[in-house]
């Protein structure tokens, strides 16, 4: 560890739970003015590419794709529905649930925002090799598996 690694380090202590909740704040706030600038909300874009990678799903399925609590998804898919960006339809195989599509207009949004997200994650991950950053997600998937829970 250099000099200049040490002094970075230093508001933190030791503490790896400080420094991703430092790190969580400053990214949270860095995604946010990236996807502002194409008039979406970090939430609306995770929704947008759910259903770019995923297809069509239900509300229900979608929130649970998108990590979103249901309640929450609603405002959101109507917003994006106001926007043109997506389409509910009934469910072709349960009349009881809808659907929720990309929009050719949503495709294009989602195409545009996800280029302007892959570019933010090579400067954040600049100077990382694959391998590093490979193994920088599996240490944070576990992370992420402790704090969940067992």
């Amino acid at each position: 560890m250099t000099n200049r690694d040490r002094d970075e380090l230093r508001p933190f202590g030791e503490s790896v739970a400080f420094m991703l909740s430092f790190l969580g704040a400053m990214e949270t706030q860095r995604f946010h003015s990236l996807m502002t600038s194409l008039s979406l909300e970090p939430r609306s874009f995770g929704v947008l590419r759910v259903l770019a990678e995923v297809g069509p799903l239900t509300q229900h399925r979608l929130a649970e794709h998108a990590h979103v609590p249901a309640s929450t998804l609603v405002a959101l898919l109507d917003d994006l529905e106001a926007d043109g960006l997506i389409a509910r339809s009934p469910h072709p195989g349960d009349r009881r649930a809808h659907q929720v599509l990309l929009t050719t207009h949503g495709r294009e949004v989602i195409d545009r925002a996800t280029a302007l997200a892959w570019r933010h994650e090579e400067a954040v991950t600049a100077g990382f090799s694959p391998v590093e950053r490979q193994g920088l997600l599996v240490a944070l998937s576990r992370i992420l598996h402790n704090l969940n829970g067992p």
